[in-house]
């Protein structure tokens, strides 16, 4: 869900705070309120902060090779053999008694560097989840503003489109009367009957629209909205689209994303080529044996240890293919941050041009708002003493209706341009908007992890097994090459030219076979 916000992250671009007034400031629900109460609740931002604990774990893994390990083993054993002797003509049964126990250790020296690119490339994926998270967190955020403006701009709608179905209500009564008295003719009334239908309508459509946005608001937030104050005028907004492109290239999240996992890629590729080195592990083991009987007391102390290496020789093509796959895997990430860069690009300058589009057609409905009061009054001060129509009256409030319609949704769309434009830049988050200390830390998890784990040669070890120079690297993707003189196919002489023709399509080529029912009879032939 929310393919539209799943590139969406947000900016401040100057050294100022962003900041929306704390919750409570205001007399109803404040924007704030509502931040809050998302950052806290909302389902698909617990979800990723708990796949980001789940990532962490990755870390822990692949460097669990570095840590002691050591294990506690023990034994009983009983073995009973019957044989015939030469010189008898019975058999003899032999015992064998054993009982032990030890504790085994061993200890990673090296492993040709294989376990520093795996963990190098579960750190890279752990950093790369924490711009997810925070991708998610600014598409969560913008959700949360989106509903909260939605909800008020169809409040407003709906207090338009009601002032206006009284307006006409009053009108019709009063063709109706005059009509009576034979000052308006039955096509007058008829007009103006049409007319609020119509807006009654629309009306019925504002109050279904302002339903969907309170539940979206609900799905957002958590709870349905109350009061809702205006929304406050968002901080850090970019001031050219230069300067927006420019920040959103140093911080986006879905950018840093891209290139995070780009970087593990490359980990993984030196973790595959080392493979072909040596790896070098020491054991030891300690414990007692009675491999006599099963007596405690005759428990003799058995001890042990060593140094073993391992070299592969031949892998039958395995470790090269590794590689090559590797390699292909980071060839795509180097594609997919082009491509994360280009679309965020392009959303940047629709975000822009959306804004700047809004802030025009709010100034056009302010200004045709006005005027079109103004008209409708003087329409009716003439249509009340004889010398204006009853289609201009009805023409003037379609007029006046449809300005203030468009001065809501474009101080919609350009608070909303705004905000889109914030998300993708890569700071609409909320200890940035709200004010106060709100913030989930989401490296703290890791920490506390490592901070549990017990490795006492830990960082001797990592010495020993570092990675050589440049060995995450690849190499170039192929590079498909140019057309000298590209050209549509020209179509086939027996095939269709110019646009599509004939009439709309109403049904689907299913097919004209005849299927058999599965058979109900468990005893015939076959079944069981």
């Amino acid at each position: 869900m929310r393919k539209i916000l799943h590139r969406l992250a947000t900016v401040a671009l100057s050294s100022g705070t962003m900041a929306i007034a704390t919750p409570g400031a205001a007399s109803g629900e404040t924007l704030a309120d509502a931040i809050v109460d998302a950052y806290r609740n909302n389902p698909v931002l617990q979800a990723q902060r708990a796949e980001l604990r789940a990532l962490d774990e990755t870390v822990i893994e692949a460097m669990s090779p570095y840590r002691l390990g050591a294990q506690l083993d023990g034994n009983i054993n009983y073995n009973e053999r019957r044989q015939r002797g030469l010189s008898t003509s019975g058999f003899t049964i032999f015992e064998q008694r054993s009982i032990g126990t030890a504790v085994t250790v061993n200890q990673l020296l090296s492993s040709g560097g294989r376990v520093a690119a795996q963990v190098s490339a579960a750190e890279a994926d752990v950093l790369s989840g924490r711009e997810r998270l925070r991708d998610v967190e600014n598409s969560t955020m913008f959700e949360v503003i989106n509903a909260y403006v939605s909800v008020r701009r169809d409040q407003q709608l709906v207090a338009i489109q009601a002032r206006a179905v009284d307006n006409y209500d009053r009108q019709v009564k009063q063709n109706r009367s005059r009509a009576k008295e034979g000052d308006l003719a039955s096509t007058d009334v008829a007009q103006a009957e049409a007319q609020l239908l119509l807006i009654s309508a629309a009306l019925a459509q504002a109050r279904a629209n302002l339903e969907q946005s309170r539940s979206r608001f609900a799905a957002a937030v958590g709870r349905n909205p109350g009061m809702l104050d205006p929304e406050p005028d968002l901080p850090n907004v970019p001031t050219t689209s230069g300067e927006a492109q420019r920040v959103a290239a140093a911080e986006s999240p879905v950018l840093w994303q891209a290139k995070l996992a780009e970087k593990a890629s490359g980990y993984r590729i030196a973790a595959a080529r080392a493979e072909r080195r040596p790896t070098i592990t020491a054991q030891g083991s300690f414990g007692y044996v009675n491999p006599q009987g099963f007596e405690t007391r005759d428990l003799g102390t058995n001890m042990g240890g060593g140094v073993s290496f391992s070299l592969p020789l031949l892998t039958r093509g395995v470790v090269g293919s590794r590689v090559r796959a590797a390699i292909a895997r980071q060839q795509s990430a180097e594609f997919q941050i082009e491509d994360a860069r280009r679309t965020l690009a392009a959303g940047i300058l629709n975000a822009w041009n959306q804004t700047v589009t809004a802030q025009e057609q709010l100034r056009v409905g302010t200004a045709a708002t006005t005027v079109a009061e103004a008209a409708l009054g003087g329409v009716k001060r003439g249509f009340a003493e004889g010398f204006r129509s009853n289609f201009e009256v009805i023409d003037s409030e379609q007029r006046l209706l449809s300005a203030q319609i468009l001065t809501v949704n474009a101080r919609y769309g350009l608070y909303l341009g705004q905000a889109t434009m914030l998300a993708f830049i890569g700071r609409l988050q909320a200890d940035t908007l709200v004010t106060g200390s709100i913030a989930y830390r989401p490296e703290t998890n890791l920490v506390v992890q490592r901070r549990g784990q017990f490795g006492p040669f830990v960082p001797v070890v990592r010495l020993l097994d570092r990675l050589p120079p440049y060995e995450g690297k690849g190499r170039p993707a192929p590079v498909i090459p140019q057309a000298s003189s590209p050209q549509i196919v020209t179509p086939s002489p027996a095939g269709p030219s110019g646009p599509p023709d004939g009439p709309l399509a109403d049904s689907l080529p299913l097919s004209t076979e005849t299927v058999e029912p599965i058979a109900t009879n468990t005893n015939q032939p076959g079944r069981k």
